[in-house]
């Protein structure tokens, strides 16, 4: 067992250190430059390979964390770790839409899990990432969850898997079985007791079935994110003569938290730490803020500490079951003989809470909620970038990489920069949004949020890097011009066929 796992829990007794001095104001991007081709004058002959985690924070020993990500590790030590990349939105459908189409929820139209960004405004015509790349020459080809949702094993594919993306899906499954035995008569967490609220406030549907955790009877290689991967694995050990964008979709560490017992067997629970949290944390958060609807049911969770380390157990535990599906892919692209002529690219879709801020899993603006991993591995290409990044510049940074002409529609800034020389001058602020109107504005050390009810909030996370201190709360005079700054890259509400315009 790790030593970083032998952790208790931590209560802090006193505010963060003092800031320094903030700047009074932060570049405007410069205008998206248009890739006139590869260097020598054509098509780099690269195959892509996109492996997606659901619901991956950084709590992993790729980054000096807690779970254990073997395979996670030796990708990232071979390619391009990214300690600072933030999703779009910080929650799945909107995150993976923006990725996959290049643009921010204010231009698609889909700041929701709920629907289906095809039918937004102008969604019909929007050309995904894989639709780029058939209209290179490339064969486009998903498992799992990549778009919102899977294709299913049968009939038709679900329609927010975005069929039209693709030359073809696996007819595979996803996650894990076993949630039949941690629920209760009427379909609840057993652990609840049938408590359907907590100090008055009731706790939602969704969270009372899939707020689960445990060890399931299945083996690994019987549960449907190793049929997965298994037939990635495949698709990888045969012949293809086309270059092929590969896409992998792996549906843990997401709720419910339940893996084989050998996954649980790593982490003894007496040894499975508390995350770092304060009891006042909330007290300078706007009231707009405050709760959401998994706050009732963190706060039962966390009344009942023995349950919270179990909670905690099991997405350790499902991170590394899901470490251990990336490991058949990549040991299948190493023995195929491809991986010199393959990126890689690998990522959490969001952030994920495990009691911080009175939340469990995503849905929130502050670092934890859309901090997740990002890793890339380009031949020839490693390092460690340090300053923060958005997955909206992944379509055109692959753009980019593999020599193509930049679209026109794509927003977002290329980072092929950074990744060949991650030290590199990189000072661009990243933008998130969660629900229309409400967003966040990362650059540097800060973290801006402001909401649609005009309320903000302002971290210094290199002080405070468990944004225990709103700054705006304490002194906001003293960051008027700051908050000036950062506030002009909020992305006005726009007609989605319209594209990204940030407010003045």
């Amino acid at each position: 067992m790790r030593a970083a796992l032998t952790g208790t829990f931590a209560l802090a007794l006193c505010g963060c250190a003092a800031a320094s001095a903030p700047p009074s104001s932060i570049p405007v991007a410069p205008a998206p430059k248009v890739v006139a081709g590869a260097p020598d004058g054509g098509w780099r002959g690269y195959n892509v390979l996109l492996i997606a985690l659901d619901d991956l924070n950084t709590d992993i020993t790729a980054y000096g964390g807690n779970a254990l990500t073997p395979n996670i590790d030796r990708l990232a030590a071979s390619g391009t770790r990214f300690d600072q990349a933030y999703s779009v939105v910080p929650a799945c459908n909107p995150s993976r839409t923006a990725l996959l189409t290049g643009q921010r929820p204010e231009t698609n139209g889909q700041y929701l899990n709920e629907g289906d960004f095809r039918e937004k405004p102008g969604g019909e015509s929007r050309i995904t990432l894989p639709q780029f790349l058939r209209g290179k020459g490339y064969e486009a080809v998903a498992a799992g969850k990549i778009f919102h949702k899977p294709r299913g094993r049968s009939g038709e594919a679900d329609p927010v898997s975005d069929p039209q993306s693709w030359d073809n899906q696996g007819k595979v499954a996803t996650g894990t079985g076993g949630m039949e035995d941690y629920l209760d008569k009427d379909g609840w967490a057993k652990w609840l007791d049938g408590a359907g609220e907590y100090e008055g406030v009731p706790i939602s549907e969704y969270i009372r079935k899939f707020g689960i955790w445990g060890p399931i009877s299945q083996k690994a290689e019987e549960t449907g994110d190793f049929q997965t991967a298994r037939y990635c694995a495949d698709y990888l050990s045969q012949r293809h003569d086309q270059p092929f964008f590969l896409a992998c979709g792996l549906s843990r560490p997401h709720s419910p938290q339940l893996a084989p017992q050998e996954f649980f067997d790593l982490y003894p629970e007496a040894q499975v730490p508390y995350p770092d949290t304060r009891a006042d944390d909330m007290v300078d958060v706007p009231k707009f803020a405050q709760k959401n609807w998994s706050t009732s049911f963190t706060r039962k969770l966390r009344s009942q500490p023995d349950e919270w380390r179990r909670a905690i157990r099991g997405y350790y535990a499902s991170t590394s079951f899901a470490d251990a599906a990336v490991g058949k892919i990549l040991d299948s692209l190493e023995r195929s003989g491809r991986a010199k002529d393959t990126i890689v690219v690998l990522l959490g879709d969001h952030g994920f809470q495990v009691g911080q801020k009175d939340r469990w899993e995503k849905f929130t603006l502050w670092d934890l909620g859309g901090h997740t991993t990002l890793v890339m591995r380009l031949p020839g290409e490693s390092g460690v970038v340090g300053k923060p990044v958005s997955f909206l510049d992944l379509y055109p940074t692959l753009v980019s990489a593999l020599g193509f002409e930049r679209p026109g529609f794509v927003e977002g800034n290329d980072m092929m920069s950074l990744l060949r020389a991650p030290a590199s001058a990189w000072d661009q602020p990243v933008v998130t949004t969660y629900q229309q109107g409400n967003n966040g504005v990362r650059w540097r050390n800060w973290n801006y949020i402001r909401y649609r009810d005009g309320s903000e909030e302002l971290y210094d996370l290199s002080a405070d890097p468990h944004e225990y201190t709103n700054l705006l709360a304490k002194d906001g005079a003293r960051y008027d011009a700051l908050r000036a700054s950062l506030r002009a890259h909020i992305p006005a509400v726009t007609n989605p066929q319209q594209g990204y315009k940030p407010l003045g």
